[in-house]
């Protein structure tokens, strides 16, 4: 302050001293040392640049010019100028000061602690701070800066450098969230991971530089949920944050896993996994922890489960099912049935038309029942026949008096298809008597009305088969009654006084069998103009039944036709039943016959023997429901029973069963 007002008065004083020195007619000179700190500095004296200092300067002071104007200059200091007047010290010292400038600083996100060159510049954290600070070069003239860092609880450090060149006053300081790369795996590898719902890829993944913000109010690291899906696998979430910036995450899928529990039906059967065997608690519970780990497809294995029972005492269907994810199910049950049926084969003859007709030996599988009655509040059935197991029994006839079963079995040796008849009682003494030679193929026998005769087809002239006809008390001598090119089949003869044979002709230019019918000894042929087969004549010799074939369904119906031929009449009507084996009874008002209308406990349609009233217009009745195969049926001269051919129990046999 003294030395800004000497520069003001200097000049002053210095025009009073020059006006006295031109009242006295001279003028006055004074020498100055000028000099400035920093001494590189610029001097103009005057205007007029006189380089570094120090410099010796002779001023002259007169009437014309009573100061003069030194002016020292310097990169990166503020200009000084001062004043020299007469009074002024010979010394001249110039001390420059550095550039100034007032600088603003504010934090983004706010507070932060501010440091300018590493110095806080408040005690806790701001929002805002300005300073003045000064600007200068160094020795190089590069000017000198100031490192300001802003600093907060997990944020990246804000940090910038100011200088005198920058364009303004006002700095911002941007606090960062804190970034680190992620390196996300999973076994197995080819999870989709998402992060907060933003797909990332797929494992093995690199996700570079992913941002974690920090709560602005507690300066907490945030949370993020890290989620893994792949199919077949239960998705996995991971919740990660800042973790003392640790990058490798890894993830283990777990396939789905469950514990099976199994309780069978019987409890004791056995139960198998993919083949291999599971034990039981003492509770009779199978229980097995079961993975379902998937396939490159995404699907889940299943497991196949075979439950089964092996035992003396009865036999049982195994069950079969898979076990698969099914939502985490656990319980399951298997319940075995067990197995009533059993395979019975069958020899039986086939007829085929190929130009021209042959019968071929056939073993064909049927079904029978392990039990051999027909369930409660029916009609207990009676085993007559007490033959070899695998004896195949063909066809049956009951003789008029009814003491009396005809019944033949069938052959096969080689090439070599045969036959032999049989006889056995109907109360069931003794056993089976031989009734044939067994050297020919004799099938279809029937007994006469009186009993005396039998008549039956055989081959025993040739490669046709004809009809014969021999004594029931089995004397010598047997008969041939048709010949020719035909096969002939199903012999029965009516009651007339002159009787008639009827029965079914295959003749081979035909690919139908016929009816036909003939007086016994005469060899006219009557033709009854109709295809059919298994003919059977009522006892009242008006009609005669047979069965014929649906071309459309391939089953059999019954019809009847008058005994002179004519047009058939249909008396079943059911083209989707197979029927067939039709017989009557000793007064010709009903009618037995073999249906598969029935159906067994597996709802398979089975053949059982029924009865039809012809003299009414009630439907068909069913006579044994067993669930064996029942065919064959001949009535007890009596009606009081029907005697059939049956497989129940598992072999061929001849059955009776009451009538109620």
């Amino acid at each position: 302050m003294q030395e800004r007002m000497a520069n003001r008065l200097f000049p002053v004083i210095g025009l009073a001293v020059l006006l006295a020195m031109c009242a006295g007619g001279c003028g006055y000179s004074k020498a100055f040392t000028i000099r400035a700190n920093p001494p590189d500095a610029q001097i103009t004296v005057d205007g007029v640049p006189r380089g570094r200092g120090p410099i010796t300067e002779q001023f002259t002071f007169d009437a014309s010019r009573s100061s003069h104007r030194v002016t020292a200059t310097r990169l990166g200091y503020t200009e000084f100028t001062k004043v020299i007047t007469p009074e002024s010290r010979k010394d001249v010292v110039f001390e420059l000061k550095p550039l100034t400038r007032l600088v603003n600083f504010t934090v983004q996100p706010a507070p932060a602690i501010i440091s300018i060159d590493g110095k806080p510049v408040a005690p806790g954290p701001v929002q805002n701070y300005s300073k003045t600070l000064e600007f200068t070069v160094d020795e190089k003239n590069y000017w000198t800066k100031y490192t300001v860092r802003a600093e907060r609880p997990n944020f990246q450090p804000a940090e910038i450098v100011i200088s005198w060149p920058d364009p303004g006053q006002n700095y911002v300081l941007n606090l960062e969230p804190m970034r680190k790369d992620l390196s996300i795996t999973s076994n197995p590898p080819g999870a989709s991971v998402s992060l907060d719902g933003e797909p990332l890829g797929t494992t093995p993944l690199i996700d570079k530089g992913r941002e974690f913000p920090a709560n602005l109010e507690t300066n907490e690291f945030r949370t993020h949920k890290l989620t893994f899906t792949k199919a077949g696998f239960d998705p996995v979430e991971s919740e990660i944050s800042w973790d003392d910036a640790k990058s490798a995450y890894h993830i283990d899928l777990a396939a789905k896993a469950k514990v099976v529990r199994i309780t069978t039906e019987p409890r004791d059967a056995q139960i198998e996994i993919d083949g291999k065997p599971v034990s039981r608690d003492a509770s009779g519970v199978a229980r097995m922890p079961l993975q379902f780990v998937p396939n490159e497809a995404g699907e889940l294995k299943d497991y196949n489960v075979t439950v089964s029972k092996t035992s003396p005492d009865g036999e049982w269907e195994p069950v079969k099912f898979a076990i698969a994810w099914d939502n985490g199910k656990s319980d399951y049950s298997a319940k075995l049935k067990e197995i009533l049926t059993q395979s019975v084969p069958l020899l039986t003859a086939v007829w085929e038309h190929d130009g021209a007709w042959s019968v071929t030996p056939r073993m064909i599988e049927t079904f029978s029942t392990k039990e051999v009655g027909e369930g409660s509040n029916r009609s207990k059935p009676i085993q007559l026949s007490q033959l070899p197991k695998g004896t195949n029994i063909d066809t049956l006839t009951v003789s008029p008096d009814g003491l009396r079963v005809l019944f033949t079995v069938l052959m096969k040796d080689k090439d070599d298809f045969r036959s032999q008849m049989f006889l056995i009682r109907t109360d069931g003494d003794g056993g089976a008597d031989l009734f044939s030679d067994g050297k020919s193929l004799d099938l279809t026998p029937a007994f006469t009305p009186g009993g005396e005769s039998i008549v039956f087809s055989s081959n025993r002239s040739g490669k046709k088969m004809s009809i014969w006809e021999m004594a029931a008390s089995g004397a010598p001598g047997i008969t041939q009654r048709t010949s020719g090119e035909s096969n002939d089949l199903w012999p029965v003869v009516d009651w007339d006084p002159r009787p008639r044979i009827y029965y079914q002709s295959m003749i081979d230019s035909r690919s139908e069998p016929r009816l036909f019918s003939s007086e016994i000894g005469n060899k006219l042929l009557k033709d009854l103009q109709t295809t059919g087969m298994q003919p059977r004549v009522s006892p009242k010799n008006d009609v005669v039944v047979f069965a014929s074939i649906n071309d459309k369904t391939g089953k059999r119906d019954l019809f009847k036709v008058g005994v002179n031929g004519g047009s058939a009449q249909n008396i079943t009507g059911t083209p989707d039943v197979d029927e067939f084996d039709p017989v009557f009874n000793s007064q010709g008002t009903k009618i037995a016959f073999t249906s598969d209308a029935g159906q067994d406990a597996d709802k398979r349609h089975n053949l059982d023997i029924w009865t039809l009233d012809l003299s009414k217009r009630e439907g068909p009745q069913q006579i044994t429901v067993n669930g064996s195969q029942d065919d064959c049926p001949a009535w007890d001269p009596a009606g009081n029973a029907i005697y059939f051919r049956s497989n129940r129990g598992g072999a061929w046999g001849i059955w009776k069963i009451p009538l109620k």
